[in-house]
């Protein structure tokens, strides 16, 4: 059978038009010789002349070119089967970069919380390609659609909310945008939309809808809380002072809204998961489309098709053609003509080198890495190998440098040969993958890098498990429970399990009572002592609700001056208008530092279990008010209001003047002030900002309170009266409908200062009041004693996480 017949008549044609012009061309030459001389003596003049061999090259010429258009018609006879295996399979990946993902109602916040879940999981997909779309009011393809996972997780890393100028939320624009990203002889499309839902064009559904018909299946991941955040425009390394207002001035909210996401997601028979604060909605997703994946890989495409024969007739006729352009014109030549095409056909067969017969000897006589240089040897000679000679070729290569210990080439080698279709070869090559990072991990182990140790037997498990769900592999099922007692026995003993809990402690005596609250936090490893939170470079970890944690620390080198030093902070709802929590430190070890009151120290001698316990205190408070008395008599009256323009003081040297080493605040627009301070006798003033302004009240004779407080209490309310009759003053008044004797209103006004301190914005951080709280301590000189270990931590979390 031809596959293509038409060309045997443009052969025919062009054989015909061959023929005519060498007929023309002898009867030509013919004319010039016998104008030359007689034909009866061409013989004589011409001894070597032969028109047989004439004949002879004309005739090979002529049937090469018959075989080389026979060739060219593609002769095909008999057929074969082909069997191939799918390749992965394409996920784009949306995410809203809108000013909404800045909310902190996940931490850091919601598009941090998302760029670190696709992070994390992006090992589920490893063997598919993915791609990046950003949108917000437009849409982008940040990301085409690649293998080239660095990649797609660099430009992953450049995402933030600047990089789209056009606000708003529209979920139909990532879906356009996919529609033309997705090739067209791609089976099976899938979208993923991470957002917070709040789509303010309303286009999403119509366009999900389109999507479907188009083959492509949407997958939808809401983001945030239903409950909603304020939008901070703060880096999510730092405290939340700056909030997104509308046109009115009010803090906007952005909650999550889950209808319009899930009903896109139904549209195209995909699903809807909240992202949840560890990003398990987006786990799911990534292991329904793992077992796509792993399914696809698992179908064998099968292909009946005809057997190419043209390659023979090829040969045949550049033979051919050879042969006619070296016939001699004398006899003599024919020796040399047959002993020359003798060496010809002899050449390729001495200079060929067989190195995969080589490397098949080297593994006999157990020479294994120079068995693993002939095979590589062999795939680099030729290009005429099949790409699945090729990668079992990879295979063999691998699995010999495997053997000669030399890991890291039998690790490039076997993850080529993972393309193979044999879906039993594939098992082999992953069993062989685990082999490698088992022996990585004992190497890592042996040089005491348990970081690196514990990341190469996780690597290991892995293999070993997907090669055992492809066919059952028995050595890929015995290195696995081997590899998991080996884990038990090594990694675990040099494991440290360090827990505890954050907690109200009122009475201070240092142990969790049931009746003490538990207070939600971060826990992280404060590597530089200095008591503040570096996200980019220190470990963190969130606490339960109830304030439990629970972390492991894993070393290769404990000894008694192994120390690390673990500080904590609240959350936002922790920290009231009414009160200011503030976490007691034990005692630093000798040499003292102030830094080191900052956080916990805890020596770890030897692994083992260690508890952790963090309690906070409601710092001691000073609480007053300061009026403008304009009449001068030391009442405050309906017509006067609050005095901004002071600084009350703590009077540490007991001098009565505010000097430079003494801690002062200053009171709010309407006089009133509410500060923190360290337990114990404090003598309280204040110094009016104009030099000419009078105190006239308190009536002593020194305008000072003497004070103590102590943790959990506050002061009396204080009231200071000052006589300022500057201009700047006079315009700053305004009306007030006080009391006229402030020792008759002192408890109406406390009540007052109460109700609007429990009002206090949101934005009030507790790392500014924990740092002001500790500068006081350090001015008192203060000296705590070592907290006893919590005895009874509960509801510990099982899951730790490695430092």
């Amino acid at each position: 059978m031809l596959a293509n017949i038409e060309i045997l008549y443009l052969g025919a044609l062009v054989l015909l038009l061959l023929g005519l012009l060498f007929w023309f061309s002898e009867k030509s030459k013919k004319k010039k010789i016998r104008k030359l001389i007689a034909a009866k003596h061409l013989s004589k003049l011409i001894p070597s002349f032969s028109k047989t061999r004439g004949r002879t090259k004309l005739i090979l010429v002529f049937v090469s070119f018959v075989i080389l258009f026979f060739a060219l018609a593609r002769p095909q006879w008999g057929s074969k089967q082909r069997t191939t295996a799918p390749r992965g399979i394409d996920i784009l990946i949306a995410v809203d970069v809108s000013k909404s993902m800045l909310a902190r109602d996940v931490k850091p916040n919601r598009l941090e919380r998302v760029k670190l879940g696709i992070r994390n999981l992006r090992e589920k997909v490893r063997s598919d390609r993915l791609g990046l779309i950003a949108f917000s009011g437009s849409s982008f393809l940040q990301c085409p659609l690649t293998l080239d996972h660095q990649a797609f997780l660099k430009t992953l890393e450049g995402l933030h909310t600047e990089i789209i100028k056009t606000p708003g939320t529209d979920l139909a624009l990532p879906i356009e945008e996919a529609s033309k990203s997705f090739a067209k002889d791609d089976n099976d499309r899938f979208l993923i939309i991470l957002s917070d839902g709040e789509d303010l064009e309303g286009e999403g559904l119509k366009r999900a809808k389109l999507a479907h018909k188009e083959g492509i299946k949407i997958y939808t991941i809401g983001v945030g809380s239903p409950e909603g955040s304020f939008i901070t425009t703060d880096p999510s390394h730092m405290p939340a002072k700056n909030f997104l207002k509308d046109r009115s001035g009010k803090m906007i909210i952005t909650k999550t809204d889950p209808t319009s996401l899930e009903n896109i997601a139904k549209a195209t028979r995909g699903k809807y998961f909240h992202l949840g604060p560890t990003g398990e909605g987006l786990a799911k997703v990534f292991e329904i489309l793992q077992s796509i994946g792993h399914k696809r890989k698992k179908e064998q495409l099968s292909t009946e098709l005809p057997i190419e024969r043209f390659q023979p007739f090829i040969l045949i006729a550049l033979l051919l053609l050879v042969l006619e352009s070296v016939i001699p014109n004398a006899r003599k030549y024919a020796r040399r003509l047959a002993l020359g095409l003798i060496a010809l056909f002899l050449l390729p067969c001495c200079i060929k080198q067989d190195n995969i017969q080589r490397a098949e000897e080297e593994v006999k006589k157990g020479n294994h890495a120079r068995a693993a240089e002939f095979y590589a040897l062999e795939i680099n000679a030729t290009t005429n190998h099949p790409k699945d000679e090729d990668l079992k070729l990879s295979l063999n290569a691998g699995l010999a440098y495997l053997e000669a210990g030399m890991l890291d080439k039998a690790e490039n080698f076997l993850d080529r040969s993972l393309d193979l279709t044999d879906q039993d070869l594939v098992a082999i090559a992953q069993n062989a993958l685990g082999n490698v990072y088992y022996k990585k991990a004992n190497e890592c182990l042996d040089r005491q890098d348990v970081t690196q140790a514990r990341e190469a037997w996780e690597k290991a498990l892995g293999f070993y498990e997907e090669s055992y769900k492809l066919n059952e592999n028995d050595k890929a099922s015995s290195n696995l429970n081997s590899l998991k007692n080996q884990i038990e026995k090594r990694i675990n003993a040099l494991v440290s399990k360090i827990r505890g809990k954050i907690w109200r402690d009122i009475n201070g005596d240092g142990l969790i009572q049931k009746s003490e609250p538990g207070l939600q936090g971060i826990i992280f490893w404060d590597k530089d002592n200095n008591g503040e939170l570096n996200a980019t470079l220190e470990p963190q970890i969130p606490s339960t609700k109830e304030g439990d944690f629970a972390f492991e620390w894993i070393t290769g080198n404990y000894s008694a001056n192994t120390t690390i030093s673990i500080a904590s902070r609240l959350t936002d709802k922790n920290q009231s208008g009414s009160q200011f929590l503030v976490p007691l430190f034990p005692a630093p070890p000798p040499p003292f530092h102030s830094l080191h009151a900052r956080n916990h120290q805890i020596k770890l001698e030897k692994p083992g279990s260690y508890d952790l316990p963090l309690p906070y205190r409601a710092a001691p408070v000073i609480r007053g008010n300061i009026w403008a008395d304009k009449n001068a008599n030391g009442s405050l009256d309906r017509n006067e209001s609050g005095y901004p323009s002071a600084s009350v003081f703590l009077d540490k040297n007991r001098n009565f003047k505010l000097d430079e080493n003494e801690t002062s605040f200053k009171p709010t627009q309407d006089g009133k002030f509410r500060f923190p301070v360290s337990p114990g006798k404090h003598r309280v003033l204040i110094q009016p900002d104009n030099p000419d302004a009078n105190i006239t009240y308190p009536s002593k004779p020194n305008k000072a309170y003497e004070i103590e407080v102590y943790f959990e209490s506050q002061s009396s309310e204080l009231k200071f009266g000052v006589f300022d009759n500057s201009d700047q003053q006079n315009e700053s008044e305004s009306p007030s409908e006080n009391d006229s004797n402030p020792d008759d209103q002192n408890e109406q006004q406390s009540d007052q200062q109460e109700d609007q301190q429990n009002e206090a914005s949101p934005t009030q951080e507790p790392k500014e009041v924990n740092a002001l709280y500790e500068r006081l301590l350090q001015e008192t000189e203060s000296k705590s004693e070592p907290l006893e270990q919590a005895r009874r931590p509960a509801r510990i979390p099982n899951n730790g996480r490695d430092y």
